[in-house]
């Protein structure tokens, strides 16, 4: 068994803690954007192509409590197998995180470790600088003075998919625009419509979801390049996730009323074989919503680093006045703290953030 951490956005911790259930791995335990569990090797392809809603996983290679002083710490680094954890020709990139422990210093953490891997290493030009093709990311994490020992497997963000081209105005990250989809309590077989589409990822994602399509299928991990993992173990675990899929029709709907916007949204749906299966449309979100009355709504309207509409507040009243009016059902994710109030309804809020900006998400109740 092996020890790997999962990172999340805040908020979103509930939902990756019941992703890595589903998989019946042990959580030994969960902080603020974290998820520690224990698994086989299986599991860093695995949790990398189910990764809905984390954002990287990392491979702990070596955890040690009560280190408080560099020496301690320079030959615990030293002391790892990286002839067999960093192929030949590799950069090494090292980041640090350090969380109430004594050894504090990022640059330092970063500059020791970086120098106990490349000492401990026998063969000359192991490392490789400035390269922009063979990277591999050691983490260091640091937490009340238990060192970690992390290799990233992922690469990039597991938030990033494969489809999307362009992108709007400060667009939902996909595994904010999931976790939408799961909040908002949408059953599957019931029209789901997004008036305010922008790069189609809230459509594109619900899809997935309701396909049970593993977000990762497409895209490329860190962990492909390395040789101490199996070449087949990807294989198996994607036809094992083929395996799970769902054929059924689904009635996706997304409009917006900036006609580039919806092209672009377009080719994202072509590029993640969506192409005939969301119906798209350039339109008014007043418009939309008067088709869709008893529908199920997820959206992102303008707000906060959004705000170029002549009448963002506008906005959210009259989409309150139609939850509370209508039948219409789900919810939107604002930055606007009285939208609860504007359509006099009840909303569930859930605490999220798009980026850097808190938002609540509002479900009807």
């Amino acid at each position: 068994m092996y020890n790997y951490l999962l990172t999340s956005s805040l908020w979103l911790e509930a939902l990756v803690k019941k992703e890595v259930q589903k998989q019946w791995y042990e959580i030994t335990e969960v902080q603020d954007k974290a998820i520690y569990f224990s698994a086989g090797e299986e599991a860093i392809a695995r949790m990398n192509l189910w990764s809905r809603f984390w954002n990287v996983l990392y491979f702990i290679v070596w955890a040690a409590k009560r280190v408080r002083d560099f020496d301690a710490y320079f030959d615990i680094v030293y002391q790892q197998d990286w002839r067999k954890y960093i192929p030949e020709g590799f950069e090494v990139v090292v980041n640090a995180t350090s969380i109430k422990s004594e050894l504090w210093a990022i640059s330092t953490l970063q500059w020791v470790a970086k120098k106990a891997i490349v000492k401990s290493l026998v063969w000359e030009g192991k490392l490789r600088e400035n390269s922009d093709k063979w990277v591999i990311e050691i983490r260091i994490l640091m937490d009340n003075d238990t060192l970690r020992i992390m290799l990233n497997t992922s690469g990039d963000g597991l938030h990033r998919r494969w489809y999307r081209e362009l992108t709007g105005q400060a667009p939902l990250k996909e595994n904010i625009a999931a976790a939408l989809v799961i909040l908002s309590g949408w059953k599957y077989k019931q029209p789901l419509y997004d008036v305010f589409c922008g790069s189609g990822t809230i459509a594109i994602e619900a899809l997935m979801i309701a396909k049970n399509i593993a977000p990762g299928m497409k895209r490329r991990f860190a962990f492909q390049d390395w040789n101490w993992i199996s070449r087949e173990l990807l294989d198996e675990e994607k036809k094992r996730a083929e395996s799970k899929q769902f054929d059924g029709e689904y009635k996706i709907y997304a409009s917006d009323i900036r006609k580039e916007v919806v092209e672009s949204a377009k080719r994202s749906a072509s590029f993640a074989g969506f192409a005939s299966e969301i119906e798209f449309s350039c339109q008014d979100y007043k418009e939309a919503l008067r088709k869709a009355s008893s529908w199920y709504i997820v959206s992102n309207p303008p707000y906060g680093i959004r705000l170029d509409e002549d009448d963002a507040e506008g906005i959210h009243t009259w989409l309150a006045e139609i939850f509370a009016q209508t039948d219409i059902q789900g919810g939107i994710i604002s930055s606007d703290l009285e939208f609860e109030k504007r359509g006099k309804t009840k909303f569930k809020k859930r605490k999220l953030y798009n980026g850097w900006e808190m938002c609540y998400f509002y479900r009807k109740l």
